[in-house]
């Protein structure tokens, strides 16, 4: 009576531990968790393009002086399309994580019209100077941030 008694507790145990199916297998790429360092740390979102290995795109178009673009962690691409601006601005991330790469492409030609800085608050970053450039189409450009030196180092 031992053995059924126990045989019995151990098939419930096993068909209440059993999986469930997942019914939403699609990712958006918006996802984001809050992830922290340590019990009390410091934390801050983690985003699905990050832990993928893979960089939020987002797309610009229109024409005459255009906003500054200050980025996020969540945008990684910034794509000009269409008719070209007169000026775009673009403010790299702040914060920004060890080895974020962000980068600034164009499928029109935009001669001597961008202009990308780094901000001071709350890191002290810098980056090499990018004022009124050109960005030629379908030639993109890239930086990626050091954490150790609070720099954005020019890729292409």
């Amino acid at each position: 009576m031992k053995k059924y008694t126990l045989a019995l507790v151990a098939i419930l145990l096993a068909t209440s531990l059993w999986a469930q199916p997942v019914t939403n297998q699609t990712i958006s790429g918006n996802e984001c968790w809050n992830a922290g360092q340590g019990p009390g740390g410091p934390s801050q979102f983690l985003c699905i393009n990050q832990v993928r290995n893979g960089t939020a795109l987002q797309l610009f178009s229109g024409a005459g002086t255009t906003p500054t673009t200050t980025m996020t962690n969540q945008q990684g691409t910034l794509y000009w399309t269409g008719g070209a601006a007169t000026t775009w601005a673009i403010v790299l991330p702040n914060p920004a994580f060890d080895g974020e790469i962000v980068t600034v492409d164009t499928d029109t030609t935009l001669t001597t019209r961008v202009t990308v800085t780094a901000a001071t608050t709350p890191q002290n970053q810098t980056t090499t100077s990018f004022a009124a450039q050109t960005v030629t189409a379908l030639t993109p450009v890239q930086w990626q941030f050091n954490l150790a030196t609070l720099v954005w180092v020019r890729l292409r």
